[in-house]
């Protein structure tokens, strides 16, 4: 083992320690901050202060929350149920399955290996050179489909005819969850493995529910085939798959969980299975592990993924409460570095080395954890000093990740890597977590006057573009609140200190942490039931208004189509984009401009600066007008 490696072994026991000796000092307090074995009373969830007149921002919320995240509901949803008869001349064209089935490997497989490539290619061919599904089982049939399926999650226009685009990938998923269902009453991994691809494909799709109904199904499976441990000595490649399927489903649930704020599946304590190998599966073979020839295996983004999913359980514990003590923060910053440091030494924050654009879904997943847990101090339950404090952290989460994002668009060498492939290698990494997050930092940014970040994920935004439906929603509502920014700016009160204490914007910042009842505050004395009424696809509030209250005066196009998914009704990425350069440019003039004094009355020699962002002053009262009333004086 080497020096290094020792070290970050050292690391990350230490800061383990650290958080058990806080977890037992913290349940001898009747808390315990991290799920421990025996499970310890979390601490009561304190209800959100009313904020007077708020019925209008609720209803901007419900507007423009359309397509990234649901309102709080007690409504559970419904399950599909369908039982078609499937023929080979169900199956897609030769061609269009080997476009689907290379878009699928340079994405999911990369990152959730649960399929033996040359094995599956393999029967692939078989059934086209045979012509005929006879002989073929049903559970095969459902892999296939579901394979087709998130393959087209990459691939939006690139099928002819009548099947292509999103229209394609949701006739694969019906079929394959046709396959799926009923189900058998023994379990296998290819149902497994199916169910766990229809849950992909149903979240990338904007169809959380789905997923997560798919995701339980997986669970399910896998813990009915005894995945979650190993008692017995499989053959290699048996062996092997059963610990990438395991661990595949195992961060699939930490991920949905952290970024829907649900309950995980799976325990951690029922979780007793060797990490997988980081070779490739086509160097899987019976005989054994074939090894390149070089010093140690290659890293590999889908153990990086394990390494940090593997966190999530005892964040989510933590995120129960309504508020996170400071030493808490303190101790997860450690446990986080001590992560980060298991990653090669390119991935460091603190390298300026190149990043491939493939790096960025186990990094950025990191930060997604960072930010999930230094938002939590935004409510206005928690004291003043914590809410800033969470908007600095936000704000560091969301510099780290522009910084990633400009280290994938540098070259090593002096040949530049064009545009359009850089964009194509982003669109292969894209998923509605990554474009979630995206948002989340881009808000947080422009909220902070960070615009030369917000920019740099912009960027890869852009570059995603509509691969996912979530992003254009992303973008929509990321337009609405930059219209109200340039609207508190140009009206006086845009400064740092007046928007910490501007509960409007506070509330549009969070984002989708008012998607839930636990922790949102912005329906604290509103009923709660009637979020319902309004139909998120009608584009109409109760009040029969498709439009936001107090819109700003800013010109904008006509808008055209319907509101549905939230990603119609928007001006672009591009206006996105000058919005940002507008609220740019209005900071700087507002730096350059010489600040302003006057003589107190009782000093005349003393001078006293004028300054717009003089905290605690009132969001309403403009800097113009304290400067009127002090020279009046």
């Amino acid at each position: 083992m080497s020096s290094t490696k020792q070290v970050q072994d050292l690391l990350t026991q230490n800061s383990e320690l650290k958080l058990e000796i806080a977890r037992l000092q913290q349940r001898n307090q009747g808390t315990d901050i991290h799920g421990p074995s025996q499970p310890a009373p979390v601490p009561p969830r304190l209800p959100p202060p009313e904020i007077r007149n708020f019925e209008p921002v609720r209803r901007n919320i419900r507007l423009y929350s359309r397509g990234i995240f649901d309102l709080p509901s007690r409504h559970l949803p419904s399950h599909l149920q369908t039982d078609p008869d499937l023929e080979f001349s169900d199956l897609p064209l030769r061609s269009d399955c080997a476009r689907l089935s290379r878009a699928y490997q340079v994405s999911i497989q990369n990152l959730f290996p649960i399929l033996h490539w040359s094995a599956f290619s393999d029967e692939v061919d078989q059934i086209y050179l045979a012509r005929s599904l006879e002989g073929t089982s049903r559970e095969w049939i459902g892999l296939f489909f579901a394979v087709m399926a998130c393959g087209t999650l990459q691939i939006s226009t690139c099928l002819p005819g009548p099947m292509k685009g999103d229209s394609s990938g949701m006739i694969y998923f019906e079929k394959a969850a046709e396959a799926l269902t009923p189900l058998p009453r023994d379990f296998s991994m290819m149902q497994a493995k199916t169910a766990l691809l229809l849950s992909i494909y149903a979240t990338e799709s904007n169809m959380g529910s789905v997923g997560s109904i798919w995701a339980a199904v997986a669970v399910k499976i896998a813990q009915g085939l005894g995945l979650n441990f190993e008692t017995e000595i499989w053959p290699v490649v048996d062996g092997e798959m059963r610990r990438r399927l395991w661990w595949s489903i195992y961060t699939w649930d930490r991920i949905i969980s952290i970024q829907s704020n649900c309950p995980m599946l799976i325990n951690e304590d029922d979780c007793d299975v060797p990490m997988p190998c980081s070779i490739e599966d086509r160097r899987i073979q019976s005989q054994g592990f074939v090894y390149p020839r070089m010093s140690q295996p290659p890293f590999t983004g889908y153990l990086a993924v394990i390494q940090v999913a593997r966190l999530f359980s005892q964040l989510y514990q933590t995120l129960k409460s309504s508020t996170i003590a400071p030493q808490t923060l303190q101790l997860y910053d450690e446990r986080f570095q001590a992560k980060s440091q298991l990653f090669p030494e390119a991935y460091q924050s603190i390298s300026d080395a190149h990043l491939e654009p493939e790096a960025l879904y186990p990094l950025l997943t990191l930060q997604m954890a960072r930010f999930a847990l230094s938002r939590r101090n935004l409510s206005p339950v928690c004291e003043r000093t914590d809410r800033l404090d969470a908007l600095r952290r936000c704000t560091s989460v969301g510099q780290d990740t522009s910084k990633y994002i400009a280290r994938t668009l540098s070259t090593p060498s002096e040949k530049q890597e064009l545009e359009k492939m850089w964009q194509t290698r982003v669109m292969q990494v894209a998923s509605s977590t990554l474009c979630i997050h995206l948002w989340r930092c881009m808000l947080i940014l422009c909220f902070g006057a960070e615009y030369k970040a917000a920019l740099m994920c912009l960027d890869l935004s852009m570059a995603i573009g509509d691969v996912r439906k979530i992003n254009a929603a992303c973008g929509r509502n990321l337009g609405f609140f930059l219209e109200r920014l340039i609207d508190r700016v140009r009206s006086g009160n845009g400064s740092h200190h007046q928007l910490e204490h501007d509960e409007e914007m506070l509330a549009y910042v969070s984002g989708d942490l008012q998607g839930r009842l636990e922790h949102s505050w912005a329906w604290a004395g509103s009923d709660v039931d009637a979020l319902a009424i309004t139909s998120p696809r009608t584009g109409q509030d109760a009040h029969g208004s498709d439009e936001p209250v107090q819109s700003t005066q800013l010109p904008r196009r006509p808008s055209t189509g319907s509101l549905e998914d939230g990603n119609k009704d928007w001006d672009g990425w591009v206006r996105v984009r000058q919005m940002m350069h507008t609220l740019m440019d209005e900071h700087d003039m507002m730096l350059a401009q010489p600040p302003s004094y006057y003589p107190p009355p009782h000093n005349p020699v003393k001078r006293v600066q004028l300054a717009p962002d003089t905290p605690g002053s009132p969001p309403s009262q403009s800097s113009s007008s304290r400067i009127s009333i002090a020279n009046i004086i």
